[in-house]
């Protein structure tokens, strides 16, 4: 026979490997089997629980191993970023007068001042028709009667005309902007004329004597267009350190090494040419916050945690406390910042000569002194470019070249994702998260085909006892009429 349930149980859900019954208070017994069924199930389930407990260690260091994996990242990026040679090739250009003209620095300016007086800007070249009636007034009378052709800087552009029906104002200037000949067309209304208000304005798109454009007109079956020229085609002229400078373009490259001009006015400016600090300046502090954020978050890992009081007490490190690789990192860090740089020696390999200095907090993080680094880089750019690419290079040279001993080859002993520490242990712990995991999955087994053979035990046994039960009853009632019958 089978147990009844009197309330919530264990189910056959509970072990699928079983799924016999359900469980409950046997109604022949009274025997509460459900009660004994979970105090089975946790005592077997005890090794379960504490595997559980064991990969809650194993997840917290793997998480931190991710996070100070990606601290020690950025870093290596940020100190790979100090070794490039094109960050000390930063320069900017100021203008005394920016309303005169701006100036944009590349890589090839040569630092210095440079004196320009603008004489005259370079204009483009601006063509006008006679005025006609209005934008409808026919020009041609259809595609194959002549030609409209304009020419800017030695080449003659034959406007494309199609309509068989004619062409007017509007049509013809929508046409020149559709043939890419080197003006645009627009239609103005003068406002001078009651009967003829409407001209045809061609502007050349570039400015300078070389672009002014010229057209002829050849259409019939229309009103013939003559232009004039309302505004002549002119180049900039400006004296440079006394040489007089003509320029088709308001745009001039190279008057100063290395310098784009930008002429907006007439007048005089001085034009400055320096390395860019302000680049320098980010990169560096960019440096900084992050070795600052190894620094920090390995602390962090070190530091004792207390909880709770008097007998209760504990103290804790983070999840890779006492880490020997963490330690190592560290250790390493400092004697990259306190020691000369590979190849420099004296004050030329200190990172204290270039600004930067552990706080006085003792925390071992790192602090810049910008006005001390700006100095060195005015003072001799070259020894501070040369002490960034020995401290993160491992070589004092202009190329960026890599040596051993370099910053960036250390960190890449802990990024590489092929071999490096922080792989490798990453790996490691999930290696033993994933045997754990198969360990509770076959402990988990166990003990549901423990759990299935005693819910069967239990119902055998209910079983038995209403057997039993029955027995009995039967055996009483026939010696109930027995008795009855002797009497």
């Amino acid at each position: 026979m089978s147990i009844s349930s009197t309330g919530s149980s264990l189910t056959p859900s509970s072990y699928p490997n079983q799924g016999l019954i359900v469980m409950g208070t046997g109604p022949e017994s009274g025997i509460n089997y459900t009660a004994i069924l979970n105090a089975l199930d946790k005592a077997l389930s005890a090794p379960i629980t504490m595997m559980q407990a064991q990969e809650t260690p194993l997840n917290n260091q793997l998480s931190a191993w991710q996070a100070i994996g990606s601290d020690i990242s950025t870093l290596s990026s940020s100190a790979a970023a100090l070794g490039q040679p094109s960050l000390f090739q930063s320069y900017t250009a100021t203008s005394s007068d920016a309303s005169v003209a701006t100036a944009q620095a590349s890589s090839s300016a040569i630092p210095g001042t440079y004196n320009v007086t603008v004489s005259s800007l370079a204009t483009a070249g601006v063509i006008a028709s006679h005025g006609v009636a209005a934008t409808s007034t026919a020009v041609a009378s259809s595609s194959t009667t002549g030609t409209f052709n304009i020419t800017v800087n030695g080449t003659t552009t034959d406007v494309a005309l199609n309509s068989t029906t004619g062409y007017t104002l509007a049509d013809l200037a929508q046409a020149i902007n559709n043939a890419n000949a080197g003006v645009s067309a627009s239609i103005i209304n003068n406002g001078g004329s009651s009967t003829d208000p409407y001209q045809l304005v061609l502007t050349s798109n570039n400015t300078g004597t070389d672009y002014a454009p010229s057209v002829t007109d050849n259409l019939t079956g229309g009103t013939a267009l003559t232009f004039t020229t309302t505004q002549s085609a002119a180049n900039a002229t400006l004296n440079y350190e006394g040489i007089n400078i003509a320029s088709q373009s308001n745009t001039i490259k190279n008057v100063i090494p290395g310098v784009t001009l930008s002429l907006g006015s007439k007048g005089s400016t001085t034009i400055t040419v320096g390395l860019d600090t302000q680049t320098i300046d980010n990169a560096v502090n960019s440096f900084i916050s992050a070795y600052n954020k190894v620094i920090g978050d390995v602390s962090a890992q070190n530091t004792v945690t207390s909880s709770g009081s008097g007998n209760t007490k504990s103290e804790t490190l983070g999840p890779l406390g006492g880490n020997v690789s963490l330690n190592n990192l560290v250790n390493n860090l400092y004697s990259f910042i306190g020691s000369e740089a590979p190849g420099l020696s004296g004050n030329a390999g200190l990172a204290s000569t270039y600004g930067i200095t552990q706080s006085s907090s003792g925390s071992g993080k790192l602090q810049l002194n910008t006005t001390e680094l700006n100095n060195m880089l005015t003072s001799d750019p070259q020894q501070v470019q040369q002490f960034f690419s020995a401290l993160v290079n491992g070589s004092p040279t202009a190329d960026g070249a890599s040596q051993p001993g370099g910053m960036t080859n250390f960190l890449n002993t802990y990024t590489n994702p092929a071999n490096g520490v922080i792989q490798f242990s990453e790996q490691d712990i999930n290696d033993q998260i994933t045997a754990m995991n198969n360990q509770i999955s076959l402990q988990q087994a166990l003990v549901q085909d423990q759990m299935g053979m005693y819910t069967k035990q239990f119902s055998s046994l209910e079983s038995y006892i209403g057997q039993m039960q029955t027995t009995n009853s039967a055996m009483t009632s026939s010696i109930k009429q027995m008795i009855a019958q002797g009497a």
